[in-house]
């Protein structure tokens, strides 16, 4: 399944590490006649990562699961092109690319050893954010019966909630009148609903 939680968040650390190559002191760029070299001595380092790789005369390619649902490829000819990948179903889908001027491989190794602080942080957001949908439900539902009391019981005017992240639209529509709306938050509600029925 898509996440856009955790799309956002990788696509934030990759422009991060693209940066860093970019700006990385005596950094050397990573020649095709170089990439066999490159990929074998990353294996070493790393044997408990499984590297996808095909080299040929004009070009070479390499990707790595970076969690179960993020994939890194990396292709490589006169220059660098990294895409970030995430599952979707059986598929991945292409969430990030960028092109790292020089050898990509040291922040490749710095990413995968922060992989498990980053899975941390993804699950502190999707809980962050969880936490926030069933407010904002919870919300909702407190609004749905004051706009009824008041508005579809109390002066007979139909209404409709819109809901727009941490934001409530109430559309009224007062018999024979013009419609009007209100914008509500879950701290205002109440005040501004009375207000508009004064």
């Amino acid at each position: 399944m898509y996440d856009d939680v955790e799309s956002d968040f990788w696509k934030d650390i990759f422009v991060h590490l693209q940066h860093k190559n970019m700006v990385r002191v005596g950094a050397e760029r990573l020649l095709l006649c170089d990439v066999e070299n490159v990929f074998q001595k990353f294996s070493l380092a790393h044997p408990e990562l499984q590297p996808q790789s095909q080299v040929n005369e004009s070009s070479a390619s390499w990707e790595i699961f970076v969690t179960s649902t993020i994939k890194l490829r990396l292709f490589i000819q006169s220059g660098i092109k990294a895409s970030l990948l995430q599952k979707k179903g059986a598929d991945f889908v292409k969430i990030a690319d960028a092109k790292f001027p020089y050898n990509p491989f040291p922040e490749i190794s710095e990413l995968l050893s922060k992989r498990d602080f980053y899975e941390c942080e993804i699950f502190r957001l999707k809980e962050a954010g969880a936490k926030n949908d069933r407010r904002n439900k919870l919300a909702a539902e407190f609004i749905k019966a004051y706009a009824e009391e008041k508005i579809g019981k109390g002066l007979g005017a139909t209404w409709q909630l819109e809901e727009k992240g941490d934001i409530f639209v109430l559309h009224i529509m007062p018999a024979g009148g013009e419609e009007k709306q209100l914008e509500l938050s879950a701290q205002d509600f109440a005040q501004k609903i009375e207000e508009y029925i004064q």
